[in-house]
Order: C-alpha cells, then structure tokens, then sequence
C-alpha cells in the first residue's frame, strides 16, 4: 500500500496522509495490526496557505518533504493545531525548521503543550470558542472548543468556501483506508471501519464519553453546510449522518441488546473448563456472545476487548486466583473496563481457586464501586466439572 498519500479533496485543499503500519502499540497501548494513517490538511488560498495539524513525530522530515510538493514555505500564513497529542503535532519541530513566518491557531491551553513538548516554535494566537480568523475577503476559519475529544485542548475548525470540518481525533479510527473518503470503500470494508472506529472510540475516547453528546449537540446547533468531515486518523466523510449517527450511539451509551463478552483467564484451564459450560448454555439459549482470553498459550488484544465490550449488554469475567488475589491479567483488564466502558451493564463474575475464596468477592466490590450491576459471584473450588448445575443457575440470572 501507497505510504504517503496527497489527495485534493475540495478546491482549496489537499490531504496528506501518512500510513503508518509501524505502530503495532498505539499510544504505546492498544493493539493495532490494523494499522493507523495520519491525515494531514492543506488549504492554499489566495491570501495565503494554512497548515492542518500534521504526523507523528518520527515522520517529521517526511511531512516537511511532501509539504513542499504543494506548497512554498514562505506562502505558509497560518499552522492550526487542534490537538497536542503528538501522533499530530509531532512534526511541528521539523516544519518550523524550515518556517518561519507562519503562526500557530489553536486553543490557549495548546500553546503551554507545545513548548513543553518543543519549545518557543513561533509566534501562537490563541483562539477562542467561536471566534472566526478570516484569511482574505473570501474565506474564514471558524473555531469551535470541544474539550475533553478527548484532551482538553481539542478545537475543531471550518473552513468556509470549501464547507471542510476539520475534526482531528474526533470522528477518527484504526485502520488504513484503500479510499479517501468512507462513502467510497466497499461495503465489507465500511463493515471494518466501524468496528475500527468503535474500537478507537472505546480505546482513545470512551474515558470521557461524558462529553461526546455535549460536543455533538453543540455542534449541530452550528447549522453548518458541512460538506466534507476530515478527521486525524482513517477515511474522511461526505454523508454527515452515517459518523455522527455511530458517535451519538456510542455517546450516550447505547447497549446493542442481548450481546454478550466472555473474558477470562486461565492458567491451569480450570478456568477454561469452567467457559466452557457457560458457551454450551448461551448457545442453547442462541444469545449473540463472543469469547476474549489469556492462558498460557494465547492472548488476545486488550484494544479489542473494550472495544468490543463497548455497546455489550452482559459481562462474563471468569478468572482464577493467583496469590490469594485476583489475577494480574484480570486486575488489569477489570481496570480498563473501569475506565473506558460505560457502567451500564450486567456482569456475572466466576472465579476458581485452590486455596480461599478471595478473588470475587475483591471483583464484586471492585466493579460496584464503579456503578457495575453485578447479577452474581461464583467461587469455584478446583475443577469446575463439580459446578456445572450451579453455573448454569448463576448464568440464568444473567440471561434467563
């Protein structure tokens, strides 16, 4: 696949997307076989050029050498920064080794980060929620704060003319699109890129899901004639409806019913054992349920599982106890979904032990604390063959 791509996508301006199948971690956390690209925004206007956020940092040379296929440097006006994060503003050190003139737009907040992260680049005009910059008599960027998308720094910005809603992080996924924009991949390939970015949603934003609907209401009440949305990450959209109806779902913590996530560990397959009981039950009853685990010969991706687990109605954590305490891998994961995953859902907790009972009563209380609807507790003492009548009565109160 192309690794840099250039693309004008409306009359002023380009996209410059970098595909990044290097980063198997992103964020240095959640698995990405899948890939990631940065978008990157040109817009060369009559009065002069403005710069869209930018790449990673370990391809800053790269930006600045395909930035200067479209433009001259000393036409460059203005750098927008939406976000500090440096998977996007990483390349601003490189591109103002070479520019010099320009100024930086972005929230005040952006202009404390960046010379943390760089130090004095350039001249920075802070813009406020609202405010509109206009370059020239016939264009204008319009500002528009959407903190906590999911830093509280992020802005978006429109670009009047050519009616581009430049979003950053939101509306953003994994992946590295075969197309520019959404509409124009394959229906098998719109299916993935859901999921990736549900899965990017969960990972990177669901933390502050709090803020999604806020930031979505504010910005429909704008009114804007939006023609292109240009996120950070993945394909770019012409239909509004089809990234905003997804992001309002996972905003307001939609539940697709009956769904159902297995997690477990297992170390000696006592645990195994036990999942085993529970899959024949749920696929007598036909409920839609999909199976995550750690053992001793395999691991699945963390990414994936909150991803995943995100719209779930129903939580099974199966696990054993390890030191009279709850696994690590499942102290782990029971973190994340604390973290990242709406509380709105019922959990069936099972835990096997050898020497006491510890673990689930230390997952109950854990997960409780956090609003969690924990339906019951299971301790299984050795092999769980001894249980499978009782497993089956505590799954019902999950899923009668």
């Amino acid at each position: 696949m192309q690794r840099v791509l250039i693309d004008k996508i409306s009359k002023n301006v380009y996209l410059l997307r970098l595909n990044d199948e290097n980063t198997k971690y992103f964020e240095g956390l959640w698995y990405i076989p899948e890939g990631i690209s940065y978008n990157a925004y040109v817009a060369t206007l009559p009065e002069g050029v403005v710069l869209f956020d930018g790449w990673k940092h370990v391809y800053g040379e790269l930006y600045v050498e395909t930035l200067r296929q479209i433009v001259d440097f000393k036409d460059i006006k203005y750098v927008v920064v939406h976000h500090t994060e440096p998977d996007h503003s990483g390349s601003l050190k490189s591109l103002f080794n070479h520019v010099k003139n320009a100024t930086i737009l972005g929230h005040s907040f952006a202009i404390q980060l960046i010379q943390v992260f760089y130090g004095k680049l350039a001249e920075f005009r802070s813009v406020n929620d609202g405010e509109v910059v206009k370059i020239g008599k016939e264009y204008a960027i319009h500002f528009y704060h959407v903190p906590w998308l999911h830093w509280p720094d992020t802005v978006v910005s429109f670009l009047t003319g050519d009616n581009v809603l430049f979003t950053c992080d939101v509306f953003g996924s994994y992946g590295i699109p075969s197309k520019v924009f959404y509409e124009e991949l394959t229906e098998e390939e719109k299916t993935k890129f859901r999921w990736f970015t549900q899965k990017y949603f969960a990972n990177v934003i669901g933390h502050y899901v709090d803020w999604v609907i806020k930031n979505l209401e504010k910005l429909s009440q704008l009114n804007l004639d939006v023609k292109i949305i240009a996120p950070g990450h993945g394909p770019l959209h012409k239909e509004f409806n089809n990234i905003v109806t997804l992001y309002k779902a996972l905003g307001s913590r939609k539940i697709s019913p009956g769904k159902t996530i297995i997690i477990y560990t297992s170390m000696y397959k006592f645990v195994e054992d036990a999942v085993r009981i529970v899959v024949e039950e749920l696929s007598r009853k036909g409920v839609n349920y999909r199976v995550y685990k750690f053992t001793d010969t395999y691991r699945d991706p963390e990414s994936d599982i909150i991803g995943d687990v995100f719209d779930a109605e129903n939580i099974i954590l199966a696990t054993s106890t390890y030191e009279s305490d709850v696994f690590p891998l499942a102290k782990y994961i029971i973190d994340l979904l604390k973290m990242k995953v709406p509380s709105n859902k019922k959990i069936l907790v099972m835990s096997v032990y050898g020497w006491g009972p510890v673990a689930g009563r230390k997952i109950m209380d854990s997960l409780m604390e956090k609003g969690f609807q924990v339906v019951g507790s299971l301790e299984l003492k050795g092999s769980p063959s001894m249980y499978e009548e009782k497993i089956r009565t505590e799954l019902n109160k999950l899923i009668p």
